[in-house]
């Protein structure tokens, strides 16, 4: 009889901490959406385009050949002209 209750104790103890981590999950889940929402919302609030990629590609660029030209570190043969586009 005592062992009864004891198991039963224990179970319901053991129940009651996986409820406890499935809620603290659920929130840090919702907390995680949100952020992700509001990074994404800044995202299509700036109109982020390819332009603003190419640019980005661009002063890369004149970075690798200010630091192989003042600074003698070579990076390898990157070639600017690479496209990973598909030509049709």
């Amino acid at each position: 009889m005592s062992m009864n209750i004891y198991l039963t104790i224990m179970v319901t103890v053991l129940v009651l901490t996986q409820v406890i981590r499935i809620t603290q999950n659920a929130i840090q889940l919702h907390r995680q959406e949100k952020a992700i929402a509001k990074d994404l919302a800044w995202l299509k609030d700036n109109d982020i385009s390819e332009r603003d990629f190419d640019v980005q590609r661009d002063c890369f660029y004149l970075l690798r050949d200010y630091l192989e030209r003042e600074m003698n570190i070579d990076y390898g043969a990157v070639d600017e002209d690479d496209s990973t586009e598909d030509s049709e």
